[in-house]
Order: C-alpha cells, then sequence, then structure tokens
C-alpha cells in the first residue's frame, strides 16, 4: 500500500477540480482511511494475540468522516482492564503505516473510565466523544463508553455544557475573526465559518440528543429553509477548505489575499458586470459565511428560549403599539401588524437601537417575510425617512442594528443602490472589511467620533447629512468607475427620497464625492502652499461644510483599519483642517492672494524674527532670507536655525550636520550643509539604510548657499529614538555627500538581505499596486508638481529623487505617504532657471523615466543614471 494514498489524494483532487460536492470528496477520503486502518487491525498480529477487548475510534472531524487533504486522523484507542498490555503492539501496528503513508496522527489509548474522566476536565476531548465513530474492534465496549460518557458528563449539564461551547466560540472568533466579512477570512475558525457549524450539531447532539439536520428539522430546531441553505453553504465552505488545502500541499483555513484568485479561477468564476472574477468569487464567500453565521446564531438563540437562559427581565415592557421588549430582545406582538402599518419594519430597528436590545429572531424572520411591502411608496415616504434618520444619529450602537438591518433585506430594499455593495470585497490590505461592512463602520466610528469632538458636531446644523454620508460614502464601488463620481449622482437620489433640503442633498452629494480629498492631500500636500490652500476653500465653500468632510474623513481612516489611520496621519489632517478653516473664517482671503500685502506679510515675519534673536549677531541677513523659507517655519524655528548656522558656521563649511529632534508625530530631522547636486537623493538613501522611512521635506538654500533642509521620518523597525545611532547617521551622510559611500549600491545589498524574517524584495503582494506619473503645472503658482505612485520600498525614493537630480530639477518640498505597500510621493520643484518644467519634450522624457523606476524591476541600483534632457 505504499503510496497509494498519494494515488487517491490526486484521484480525489482531480474530483475536487471536477465541482464534485465537498462532503462527497471528504466522505469518500475518510472511507479509504477507514478501510486502510480496519485492514492493519484485522491483521495485526499484537490484536490477534491480546486477550479482552479492543475498540478503535475515530473522533473529530475523522469521526464525522470529514478528512481533508491535509487535517490530522484523530484515533481512540480504547481497551478493557485485560487488553492494557496488548496495546503498546497495537499502537505500532495502527500508527507505524499511518505515518510511513504521511499522515498526522492525534491518539491516545485509555480504558472507559480514564476516558470519560478525561472528557470531564478537558472540553475539546468532550465534545471530540460526541462525533466518536468505531472503526473497528469491540462493539460492547463503544457502547460503554458512549453510555458512561453521557450519564457522566452530558446529563443534567444542558446549560453548563451550551454557556461553555459559547464562552470557547467567542475566545475563538477573537482570535480568528467575529466577523464575517474580513477580506482574509477564515473559513474554519471565523465567524460563519465550519467550526460554527460543527458548535451547532455539538449542542444538538450533546444536548438533545438529535444526530443530524434532518433530526434537528424534525425537532423544530432547524426550519426547513434554513437547513437547505445551510447544507449548500456547508458544502461550498467544504470545497472550498479542500482547495485551500490543495494549493497550500498543507494544512491551511485562511483565505489570504494570495489564493483567493487561483481558487476564483478553479470555481470558474470570470470576471463580468463590472467586477472582476475575483470579487464575484469573494462575495459568494462572504454570503454562504453569512448563512452559517444567521442560521446557527438563530439556532443558539432557539436553544437559549429552550432551555429559559434568555437575558434580561421576563417582564414585557411595551415600547410602542405593537412592538414590545421581553427577555432582552425586541419583539413584533402581531405577525400581520405591517400589512396595515408598513412603517413598523422601521421603527423595529429604530427602538432596537434606541433600547440596545436586538431583535428576537422571529421577528426578524417577520421582516425579512414582508420586504414585499418595502415599494416605491415606503421608500419615500417621509414618515419611514424621519424614523430611518433618528435611528443613524440617535442610536449608541449603531453597527449591530444596522448589520440585522443587511442581513433581514430590508436596507437594501430601502436603499437598493446598497445592493450593489453588500458583501463586495476590496481586494487589498488596506481595507480590512467588504465594502457594506466598511460602511457600517464607518458610521459607528462616526458615532464615537461625535463623543470624542462634541464641540465639532455643535457647528453642523444637519447633522442627519454626515451620519449619511458615513454610510454611503463608498456606495458608487464595484463598477470598474470613479467611484466617488457615481456615488455623488446616487447621493442626490437618495437625499431627495429622504426629504432631505436643497442644501441638505447638495452637501451631501458634495461629502460623498470629496470623501477622499482631506487624507489624500493632507499626506501630499505642502500646506504652506498658499495656492493650494486657495483651491482647497474655494471647492469646499462653507467651514460647516469642511467640519462634516473632516469628521467623515476620520470616521472612514479609522473604519479602514489599523493601516489607514495613525497620529501622524491625525496630526496632519487636523493641521489641514485648520489651515483651510482659517481661509474660510477670514472670508476666503488672505494676506497672500494675489500679491495683495505680501510684502507686509513678509516683513512682519521677518520683524518677529529679529524681535526674536533679541539684538543676537547672526552670520546672515534677515532681510536676505528666501521668503518661502519665512512662510515655511515658525519665527522661533527660524531663529534657532539662525543661531545654529552662526554657532557651526567652521563646520558647515566643511561637513554636513544633522540635529534630530523628537517631536510629536514623528521625528524631525535638520540638516545644514554646502549646497551640492543631488543631495535629497543621498540623504533619502542613507536613511533607507538606517531603516528610517521619509514621510516629508521642506528643502531650501539660503543665499550664502546654506542648504537648510528638514525631514520628518518615521522608523521601520521597532527602535526607539533614544537606540538610534544619529552620529553613525551623520557620518554616512557625509560619506555619501563626497562620494566615499556608493548609496545605490548599499541599498542594492540591502534588499536582499531579510528584515525580521522578510526580505525586502520579497514577500507575496497582497493589492494590485497602482503605478503612475503626473506632472502638474496648474496646482501651484511658483512650483511643477510632480506625483509618483509606485510600490514601497527603500529603494525608490532613492532612486526617484536621484533621477529629478539629474535631470537639473531642485526639490523645494516632497511629500512622502505610505500607505500599506503603496507609495505616494509629491516633489514641489523648479527647474536650474528657478522656473516651472514646461518643455514638453523634457516632462516626456521626465515621465517615462520615473515611471521606468516604479513601472518594474529595477536590477541593478548602482547604475549610472546621468541623462541629458
Amino acid at each position: 500500500m505504499a503510496g497509494a494514498f498519494r494515488f487517491h489524494r490526486e484521484t480525489l483532487a482531480e474530483s475536487w477540480r471536477q465541482g464534485v460536492g465537498g462532503l462527497d470528496i471528504l466522505h469518500r477520503y475518510a472511507g479509504l482511511v477507514d478501510n486502510f486502518i480496519v485492514e492493519r487491525f484485522t491483521t495485526a498480529e499484537a490484536v490477534q494475540a491480546a486477550k479482552g477487548s479492543i475498540a478503535i475510534i475515530a473522533l473529530g472531524g475523522y469521526g464525522r468522516s470529514e478528512l481533508y487533504p491535509s487535517s490530522d486522523i484523530d484515533l481512540l484507542m480504547l481497551h478493557d482492564r485485560r487488553a492494557r498490555k496488548a496495546m503498546q503492539g497495537v499502537a505500532e501496528a495502527l500508527l507505524y503505516p499511518l505515518w510511513d503513508e504521511g499522515f498526522e496522527v492525534g491518539h491516545s489509548v485509555r480504558g472507559v473510565k480514564d476516558a470519560v474522566a478525561f472528557a470531564q476536565e478537558d472540553f475539546h476531548f468532550q465534545v471530540a466523544l460526541l462525533d466518536a465513530r468505531l472503526l473497528a474492534g469491540s462493539q460492547p465496549l463503544f457502547d460503554g463508553l458512549l453510555h458512561r460518557y453521557r450519564k457522566k458528563v452530558l446529563d443534567g449539564r444542558r446549560n453548563n455544557f451550551v454557556r461553555t461551547m459559547e464562552a470557547f466560540k467567542a475566545e475563538r472568533w477573537a482570535r480568528f475573526g467575529s466577523h464575517t466579512f474580513l477580506l482574509e477570512p477564515h473559513i474554519k475558525e471565523g465567524k460563519g465559518g465550519l467550526r460554527d457549524i460543527q458548535a451547532m450539531f455539538w449542542v444538538a447532539k450533546g444536548v438533545f440528543g438529535l444526530k443530524d439536520a434532518e433530526a434537528m428539522q424534525s425537532a423544530g430546531m432547524l426550519a426547513g429553509a434554513d437547513r437547505q441553505a445551510l447544507e449548500a453553504s456547508w458544502s461550498m465552505l467544504a470545497r472550498l477548505r479542500m482547495g485551500l488545502h490543495h494549493l497550500g500541499r498543507r494544512k491551511n483555513d485562511h483565505l489570504i489575499f494570495e489564493f483567493q484568485e487561483e481558487l476564483a479561477t478553479a470555481f470558474a468564476y470570470r470576471d463580468h458586470g463590472g467586477m472582476r472574477a475575483v470579487e464575484h468569487f469573494m462575495r459568494d464567500v462572504y454570503s454562504h459565511l453569512q448563512t452559517v453565521s444567521l442560521v446557527t446564531d438563530l439556532f443558539f438563540e432557539h436553544v437559549h428560549e429552550v432551555l429559559g437562559m434568555t437575558s434580561g427581565s421576563s417582564v414585557e415592557q411595551q415600547l410602542e403599539r405593537s412592538i414590545v421588549l421581553r427577555g432582552g430582545t425586541v419583539r413584533l406582538v402581531d405577525k400581520d401588524s405591517p400589512l396595515e402599518r408598513p412603517y413598523l419594519l422601521m421603527r423595529l430597528f429604530l427602538q432596537s437601537g434606541r433600547t440596545g436590545m436586538p431583535l428576537h429572531h422571529r421577528t426578524r424572520r417577520i421582516i425579512t417575510g414582508h420586504l414585499d411591502l418595502v415599494n416605491g411608496a415606503f421608500r419615500t415616504s417621509r414618515r419611514v425617512a424621519r424614523f430611518f434618520l433618528e435611528l443613524l444619529t440617535e442610536t449608541a450602537e449603531v453597527f449591530p442594528v444596522l448589520e440585522t438591518m443587511l442581513a433581514t433585506g430590508l436596507l437594501t430594499r430601502y436603499l437598493p443602490e446598497f445592493a450593489a455593495v453588500e458583501s463586495l470585497a476590496q481586494h487589498d490590505l488596506y481595507h480590512l472589511y467588504t465594502v457594506d461592512r466598511h460602511q457600517l463602520q464607518t458610521l459607528a466610528e462616526l458615532t464615537r467620533v461625535r463623543q470624542e469632538m462634541p464641540e465639532l458636531f455643535a457647528e453642523i446644523q444637519e447633522a442627519e447629512v454626515v451620519y449619511l454620508a458615513a454610510l454611503i460614502h463608498d456606495i458608487g464601488k464595484g463598477r470598474q468607475t470613479d467611484h466617488s463620481l457615481l456615488g455623488e449622482q446616487m447621493a442626490l437620489d437618495i437625499g431627495r427620497r429622504l426629504h432631505l433640503t436643497e442644501e441638505g442633498r447638495e452637501t451631501l452629494a458634495f461629502l460623498v464625492r470629496y470623501h477622499l480629498y482631506l487624507p489624500e492631500n493632507a499626506l501630499r500636500r505642502d500646506f504652506s502652499d498658499q495656492e493650494f490652500i486657495r483651491q482647497a476653500a474655494e471647492l469646499i465653500k462653507t467651514a460647516e461644510r469642511l467640519t462634516m468632510l473632516y469628521l467623515l474623513t476620520i470616521a472612514d481612516s479609522k473604519a479602514t483599519g489599523p493601516s489607514a489611520w495613525s497620529n501622524w496621519k491625525a496630526s496632519l489632517l487636523g493641521e489641514l483642517y485648520l489651515t483651510i478653516k482659517s481661509r474660510l473664517e477670514s472670508g476666503g482671503q488672505s494676506w497672500m492672494d494675489e500679491g495683495k500685502g505680501e510684502e507686509q506679510g513678509i516683513s512682519w515675519l521677518r520683524e518677529q524674527v529679529l524681535a526674536g534673536l533679541n539684538g543676537q549677531i547672526v552670520a546672515i541677513d534677515v532681510i536676505s532670507l528666501p521668503p518661502d523659507y519665512l512662510m515655511s517655519f515658525s519665527p522661533d524655528t527660524v531663529v534657532r536655525h539662525l543661531i545654529l548656522h552662526r554657532q557651526e558656521a567652521g563646520r558647515l563649511g566643511q561637513r554636513i550636520l544633522l540635529f534630530p529632534d523628537k517631536g510629536e508625530r514623528s521625528w524631525s530631522l535638520l540638516v545644514m550643509g554646502r549646497d551640492r547636486p543631488g543631495l535629497l537623493a543621498k540623504f533619502c538613501g542613507v536613511l533607507a539604510l538606517h531603516n528610517l522611512s521619509v514621510r516629508s521635506a521642506r528643502i531650501f538654500t539660503w543665499p550664502d548657499a546654506t542648504v537648510v533642509d528638514v525631514l520628518e521620518v518615521a522608523p521601520m523597525t521597532g527602535k526607539t529614538f533614544a537606540e538610534q545611532n544619529w552620529e553613525r547617521i551623520a557620518e554616512d551622510l557625509n560619506l555619501a555627500v563626497n562620494y566615499r559611500l556608493d548609496v545605490g549600491y548599499r541599498l542594492h545589498e540591502k534588499m536582499a538581505v531579510p528584515l525580521y524574517g522578510h526580505g525586502y524584495g520579497s514577500g507575496r503582494q497582497v493589492q494590485h499596486l497602482e503605478r503612475k506619473v503626473h506632472l502638474d503645472n496648474q496646482s501651484s503658482n511658483q512650483f511643477t508638481l510632480i506625483e509618483v505612485h509606485g510600490s514601497d520600498n527603500p529603494a525608490t525614493l532613492y532612486q526617484l529623487t536621484q533621477t529629478l537630480a539629474d535631470f537639473g530639477l531642485t526639490i523645494h518640498r516632497a511629500r512622502i505617504a505610505t500607505e500599506v505597500e503603496q507609495l505616494i510621493v509629491v516633489f514641489y520643484v523648479l527647474t536650474r532657471e528657478g522656473g516651472k518644467l514646461t518643455d514638453p519634450v523634457a516632462m516626456e522624457k521626465a515621465e517615462m523615466t520615473l515611471m521606468h523606476i516604479i513601472g518594474g524591476e529595477v536590477k541593478s541600483l548602482a547604475v549610472d543614471t546621468h541623462l541629458n534632457p
């Protein structure tokens, strides 16, 4: 039989590829292993020579005849007192052949009393025995085990068994995913996964003695429609788990991005309807996970009622006509009442939100059964709209209420636009959730933000507008078009149906259209660029609308995932918000407008610097400092620069000096020295060598050719500010500037060296990166903006800055944003002559060269990249 199972595994793998049902393949594979074990048992000399009784018992998944390609085989070798001495030989006769065939075997050798005693102590073994199946040996011994097990472990302990099962379930969800809509779901252990199905059957069998779904349906514990839906989802998830085992060639139950597209192809999904094949595939996966979650949750609610375990007061509280609160759930008294008063469908959720109590499972079924009442009149009802908006704005914990509304189908019937994003995957690692749940989470985060920033909400007249915007801001996704533009039109329609004021509708559409405006610009634009601030104020128009946009941005970022929110981003957003708000509150004017008062403004700044110097002698005339430099720093900071310039005058002529400072949101590096070409490129390269990521740069050259650059940096590793070797970094900067350190070659070497177990150039790409170069001469009156999107690695920024230097372009500002694996850089540049880059030939050549850097793998980072623009 050596190698026989390799052939059988390939045969079963082919059956899987042909689309055979997952459970059928599992049963067939388990049957093959059964035959193998039984044959070894019946022919083993140790068994034939044994005195007494022996039983070989399959446990767990194998006991259920659900054996996956890479799953363990769990065996209990049961014996009576007389057979104890023979068990070592019996175990060897079974285990060695299984190991030779490559199986992982979990086994124990026990007597009946010992097995039951262990089950009383270990819950995992306790539920494993619920799936016990006799493979070979003594039937009486096996029956004796089951009898003692039920008597000692299960009888009279039903409530405790259920509570323990739910505690383990909650612990499992906390570890593997408590939502069915995670972008990388755990098919076995996460919410809605295969383990939830098993937990339901364990309770049915252990508490009620119901052995399968048919028995559960006959006993009224499972509705017929639910049983059909559950079995379809069960088969799909089983087939999916088999696919993960086949593709990974190991036990793997986590549907990570790496396997999603392969499985979508294997399951014959295709691109259509504006959605990619993998998005269709994942939408169905989420649907099946949700089905399992709903059916199993309903089952456990039913169990609680049957066993008298429902929480809350048993006293019925009348919430309103036809709606009561009883047993910790909101219930509809008369199942036919929505026929006369359809608005009750929405009132039920409003009451759930107000009380913080969930809807009873039978009430949820009534809602689903009456969805035909949600017609055009219902959707345009001013009364229903008022209830819906009250639900959004007044519910303390709004997520579970809206998730139930989505699960019953009411939300997508009331807002048909929402149906297109239901269970829609976002195939990247930036988002954690599907589009629909992300929008629900955004609304929940907005509710929390209101508690943290009540003073900002006090500035808003129509709060329901920003709440509604949170719920629908991504509603245009999934159609391979600009989702913000499409969402803007949808928002107008939704606002009209919900009877928002004309101003409210326009604001809602604006918020949806521009919900990415603040985060995109906070990470990429220079806030001292008065032209950008003027354009932003002109676009947003009012301080109230800006505040709404700011609050929506915070909620959206927090709901996206940990990678989308940080103290750094929060600080940048706050600074941008206050800068634009100041402009709006001043009537849209500033002393920089069209040169009006510019000289007075610069003069005032110079006066502040002179006052701060308080008569101290400095080596450069304050009058000669560039206006853009003065506008980029506070007068106190300028004074510090001037004093350092005087104190370090001798050294500044010989070397680059580095002054690190631990700021609140990042580390600030002041770099001073003599100007020379390509300085920023060398700075970026050296910092990357020391595992520091540049986030922004402000670059200036004083009239005496002194470079005054301020770089905001953050660590790529866990090193603290104090742990950085700043002297070594400064030394490497000087070596690089004097061509004694080949930064390009050193970065090339570094890319090949693993960092904490992961090579810079290795590892799977988990999202489709955007690669583009855009030259913009419109956004700034003074500079050409060059925006670059590419993959994030330590070498990219060095290559980009070196290339711009080789083109003779001087970088005056740089904003660098890293979003998961996506690098986004905006350079503010001028030509050697001090003007914008306007020559079409030079622009095209620069764009093509930068695209070459980000568009594909660069074979050598040490090549000579001098160009002739």
